[in-house]
């Protein structure tokens, strides 16, 4: 019985002992950049395989339940990835990321040209490590720097103005380029005043001498002496010149100037559709009353600038006419024609009988109008001022026309024609047949009347 406890005693003693040597053990991982011994934040944590956690601001994160060795891999861009098996019973461990090894291509150009600028001098430094190189004949130097670093570029190169940058190298190869600014040349932006828009070639003078015309930007890249003073001329046009003394410093690369539209005036002539001259017309410029035509049909605009507009000219009697315009030479003339309204006229067809007469043919001034309905009506549109032949046709009776004039205002002008009939000259033709044999069948009677009388007075003479 003893022995039987002591062995129950030392079996109960070997599983403690057992299952206190696969007790959990929490491991801390600390992760550093291997340079600078930084604190590596936001890296990814993989256990086995699996994506686990991402280290927090202090680089770190805990890793609990840990009962075997665990395959632990750090990935975090820029660096090149950490991977090791880590003992079950290892509590903490410090990981040193190493920074990948990428290249930093510079490209420089000519801001006014575009073309590669050789052999300037480019300078990159971080980490207390410098590098200096010249461009090539495309422009370009490429540097081995690290990744997740922050590199200064300094740029200088001869008569160019120097350019600084910061480039911050993730975890690809970078390649930056950059414009230089000749360090001769400037630029002019000339602008409209209203509208902001370009003004394109518009005449630049730099002391009387012409630097060249804004392009379609309204922008003119010319060289320059600095600090010299300058008598700047800007002529476009359509635009009031602008005329400056200024001193152009090494600290300037862009003048604007914004031109204000110059009053070139216009001329409109309204004529009616004879070529008449029309007074008291209203003439509306971008649907505003800007004024009425005078006695001789025209109508001056002083102050219009250059641009477009639309004009509307209105007269009673007359009809609307609009147009659009485009001002730009001084004192231009545009012409208006204002053809005539029509007046609803109604034309009344009768015999002389004072019949009426439907199914008339209407002709106006040779063109086909109509009919006229059962009523012996036709309304017809006749311009005012207008005269015009009236023709009436009907089958049986005689064509007849008139000149019909409709004078403005006369909205309800009305027009009577009448119509005579034919001669029936089948009818006619028949009485005539008629009275023809009548009067020979009177001579025939008569002939035989004759020869029958001198028949008798010869038997009775013999």
């Amino acid at each position: 019985m003893y022995h039987h406890r002591l062995r129950f005693l030392f079996s109960l003693l070997l599983v403690v002992l057992l299952c206190s040597s696969v007790q959990a053990t929490d491991l801390l991982i600390s992760v550093q950049d291997s340079i600078d011994n930084t604190s590596i934040p936001h890296a990814t944590v993989f256990i086995n395989g699996a994506n686990y956690a991402l280290t927090n601001n202090n680089g770190q994160v805990l890793l609990t339940a840990g009962t075997a060795n665990q395959d632990i891999k750090i990935s975090m861009d820029g660096y090149t990835d950490w991977e090791q098996i880590v003992d079950m019973n290892t509590t903490m461990l410090m990981v040193n990321l190493t920074r990948k090894t990428l290249t930093l291509t510079v490209n420089l150009y000519d801001s006014d040209t575009l073309d590669p600028i050789t052999g300037a001098n480019i300078t990159v430094n971080a980490l207390n490590a410098s590098q200096m190189k010249q461009t090539d004949a495309t422009g370009a130097a490429t540097f081995a720097v690290t990744g997740a670093t922050l590199y200064s570029v300094d740029i200088s190169a001869p008569n160019y103005q120097e350019h600084s940058d910061v480039v911050d190298i993730g975890s690809e190869n970078q390649v930056v380029q950059y414009k230089l600014l000749s360090g001769n040349s400037f630029s002019f932006v000339v602008k409209d005043k209203d509208t902001g828009s370009a003004v394109s070639g518009a005449e630049i003078r730099l002391n009387t001498i012409l630097a060249g015309k804004t392009d379609d930007r309204g922008i003119l890249i010319t060289p320059v002496t600095r600090g010299q003073s300058y008598v700047l001329e800007i002529i476009a046009p359509g635009y009031t010149p602008y005329t400056e003394t200024r001193t152009i410093s090494s600290t300037d690369a862009i003048y604007t100037v914004d031109l204000a539209k110059a009053a070139v005036g216009a001329y409109i002539y309204v004529n009616d559709e004879n070529k008449i001259p029309l007074g008291g017309a209203d003439i509306y410029v971008n649907g505003t009353l800007s004024g009425s035509s005078n006695d001789y049909g025209r109508m001056s605009f002083p102050n219009l600038v250059a641009g477009d507009y639309l004009i509307e000219v209105r007269k009673s009697g007359y009809v609307s006419q609009s147009q659009a315009i485009s001002v730009s030479d001084q004192n231009q003339d545009y012409s208006f024609t204002l053809p005539f309204e029509d007046s609803a006229t109604t034309i009344f067809v009768q015999d002389q009988d004072q019949k009426i007469v439907p199914n008339a043919t209407i002709a106006i001034d040779g063109m086909q109008a109509g009919v006229t309905d059962d009523n012996g009506q036709l309304t017809a549109h006749i311009k005012f001022n207008t005269p015009v032949n009236i023709t009436v046709s009907k089958d049986g009776y005689q064509p007849e026309s008139v000149q019909k004039e409709v004078i403005q205002g006369n909205s309800t002008a009305s027009v009577n024609i009448v119509l005579n009939r034919n001669l029936d000259w089948g009818l006619i033709m028949m009485i005539a047949m008629g009275v023809i044999g009548v009067l020979i069948l009177f001579a025939a009677i008569r002939m035989f009347g004759r020869r029958k009388r001198r028949h008798v007075v010869r038997r009775n003479e013999i």
